[in-house]
C-alpha cells in the first residue's frame, strides 16, 4: 500500500504522537513570539514610544502575520512543510534577538513586522504537519490539540514577564532574549528529530523521495508500505470523477471543486477572528468603563480566557465522535447566545457564566475551522488553502481594535457586544454552510486506536462516524 493509506489506517504510535507534540510546541512558540511585545510595553522607558506607536507595535505583528500566512506559507506545497517551519523558527529567533537591542521604536516596528511574518509562515504549517502525521480517526483530535498552542504560548509569555523582567531589574530586553533562545532551540529540535511530512513527499514524487519515504515508514513503524506507490486522492472519497478531481487539485483553491468551501472557510474564519479579537482586546476596557470597576474588567477577561482553554480541550475530545464542521456551527451558535446574554448583563453571576460559555464557544469554533480546513483540501494545495485562510483572517485581528477605538466615545459597551455578536453569527452561519456542503467528505472509515492492524496488509476493519 502507499504511505498515505498506511498513515491513515494504521494506529498512532509514540513517535507519531511526538510529532504532534512538537507541532504543539511550535504553536506555543508562535503565540509567545507574536504576543511577547504586549508584556514588554509597560516596561519600555519613558519617551521610547508614544501611545499610538505602542498600538502600532502590536498591529504591525498582525500585518506581518497576514503577509507570511498568505504569501509565504503556501510555498510549503513546493518546498516542504518541515523546511519552512524550521526557516521560520530560525528567522524568528534572529529577529527577536535584534528586537532586544532595538535602539528606538522605529527599529522595533520593523522587527515586529518581521516577527509576524515568521509566525504567519509557521502557524498554518504546524497544523498541516499534525494532520499529516495522524491516523484517520485522530486527525481532528491532533489538529484540535495543536490549536491550543497559541493560548499556551500567550500564557507562557505572561509567566515569563513576571519572572524574567523582575529577575533583570525591569529590563524588557530580557523577554526578547528569552523568546529568541526558545525559538532557536525549538528550530534545532525540529530539524534534528522531525522528518518531512510523508504525505507531502508522496504527493510530490520527486527523485529520491522513495528512499526518504521508506526511511520515514520504518521510523514510524508502518507495515506493508510500497514507497513508490502513488497515493489515492484521500480528500474526496465520494468524488464522482476522480480524474476531474485530480485536475482541479492542480488548478487551485478557487477552482470549481474548492471554490465554495474556500469562500466559506475564509469568510467564516475572518468574521470569527473579528469577534474573537474584539472580545480579547477590548473586554477589560469596556467592562471597566461600564461598571466603573477595573477589578470587574480584569475578572471577566480572566473568566473568558479560562472558558477558551476549556472550550479548546472539550473540542478536541468531541472530535472523536462528531465531525469538526458540525462542531463548528454548534459551538459558534452557543457563543452567539452567550454573547447576547453577556451584553444584556455585563456584571454579576449571569454575566460571569455567559462570559465563560462565550470564551468556550468561540475558541471551540475557531479550532473547528482550522481542523476542518486541514481536511478539506488535498495535500497539493493544503498549505495554500490554510495560508490564505490565515492571511485573510488577519483583516479581523487588525480591524477589530481600530474599529472599536473609533466608536469607543459614541457607542455603549452593550451595543458593541450586541453588534459583535452579529459577526460571530455570520461565522456560525458560514460554518453551517460548510457543514452542509462538505459533510459527505467526512463520512469515511475510521479505526479506533485499540483495534489491531493486520501486520500483513495493514488493513483494519471498517467503522463509520456520522
Amino acid at each position: 500500500m502507499d504511505v498515505v493509506t498506511a498513515l491513515r489506517q494504521q494506529r498512532m504510535n509514540p513517535f507519531r504522537w511526538y510529532a504532534v507534540a512538537l507541532c504543539i510546541l511550535c504553536g506555543a512558540i508562535d503565540g509567545l513570539d507574536l504576543l511577547l511585545v504586549a508584556y514588554a510595553l509597560p516596561h519600555l522607558p519613558d519617551g521610547f514610544a508614544s501611545g499610538g506607536q505602542k498600538g502600532l507595535l502590536i498591529s504591525l505583528a498582525f500585518i506581518g502575520y497576514g503577509i507570511g500566512s498568505a504569501l509565504i506559507a503556501p510555498m510549503a506545497d513546493r518546498i516542504g512543510r518541515k523546511n519552512l517551519v524550521v526557516l521560520g523558527l530560525v528567522f524568528a529567533s534572529v529577529v527577536l534577538g535584534i528586537t532586544a537591542f532595538a535602539p528606538n521604536v522605529e527599529v522595533m516596528m520593523v522587527t515586529r513586522l518581521l516577527t509576524g511574518l515568521a509566525v504567519g509562515t509557521m502557524l498554518p504549517l504546524v497544523h498541516i504537519l499534525g494532520d499529516e502525521y495522524s491516523s484517520q480517526n485522530r486527525r481532528s483530535l491532533s489538529v484540535g490539540i495543536i490549536t491550543l498552542g497559541v493560548p499556551i504560548g500567550s500564557l507562557l509569555g505572561g509567566l515569563a514577564s513576571l519572572f524574567i523582567i523582575s529577575s533583570f531589574d525591569g529590563a524588557w530586553q530580557a523577554l526578547f532574549v528569552f523568546g529568541a533562545t526558545l525559538s532557536g532551540l525549538t528550530a534545532v529540535v525540529v530539524w534534528l528529530t522531525l522528518p518531512e511530512s510523508p504525505v507531502f513527499l508522496a504527493n510530490r514524487g520527486s527523485a529520491g523521495d522513495d528512499i526518504k519515504i521508506a526511511a520515514i515508514a520504518r521510523r514510524l513503524r508502518l507495515v506493508g508500505v510500497d514507497p513508490s506507490m502513488k497515493p489515492a486522492p484521500e480528500f474526496s472519497p465520494h468524488a464522482d470523477d476522480e480524474s476531474e478531481s485530480s485536475r482541479d487539485a492542480k488548478v487551485g483553491v478557487l477552482s470549481p471543486r474548492y471554490r465554495v468551501r474556500s469562500l466559506l472557510i475564509w469568510g467564516g474564519y475572518t468574521f470569527g477572528i473579528l469577534g474573537y479579537y474584539f472580545i480579547n482586546s477590548w473586554t477589560p476596557q469596556l467592562i471597566t468603563t461600564a461598571t466603573d470597576s477595573a477589578a470587574t474588567g480584569a475578572l471577566v477577561t480572566t473568566v473568558i480566557s479560562i472558558g477558551a482553554i476549556t472550550g479548546g480541550v472539550l473540542f478536541t475530545l468531541m472530535t472523536l465522535r462528531v465531525i469538526p464542521t458540525k462542531l463548528c456551527w454548534m459551538a459558534l451558535g452557543v457563543a452567539v447566545v452567550a454573547q447576547v446574554t453577556f451584553a444584556m448583563t455585563l456584571s454579576g453571576g449571569v454575566a460571569y457564566v455567559a462570559a465563560f460559555i462565550l470564551g468556550m464557544g468561540i475558541q471551540a469554533g475557531l479550532s473547528a475551522y482550522m481542523t476542518s480546513a486541514t481536511r478539506l483540501y488535498p495535500p497539493t494545495i493544503r498549505a495554500r488553502g490554510l495560508g490564505l485562510m490565515g492571511g485573510i483572517s488577519r483583516v479581523g485581528s487588525i480591524t477589530a481594535p481600530l474599529l472599536v477605538g473609533a466608536l469607543l466615545s459614541v457607542v455603549t459597551a452593550e451595543v458593541m457586544y450586541l453588534a459583535a455578536s452579529v459577526t460571530v453569527f455570520i461565522a456560525g452561519a458560514s460554518a453551517f454552510g460548510l457543514w452542509a456542503n462538505t459533510k459527505h467528505e467526512f463520512d469515511e472509515p475510521v479505526v479506533p486506536d485499540h483495534e489491531s492492524i493486520n501486520e500483513t496488509d495493514g488493513s483494519p476493519s471498517s467503522l463509520t462516524r456520522s
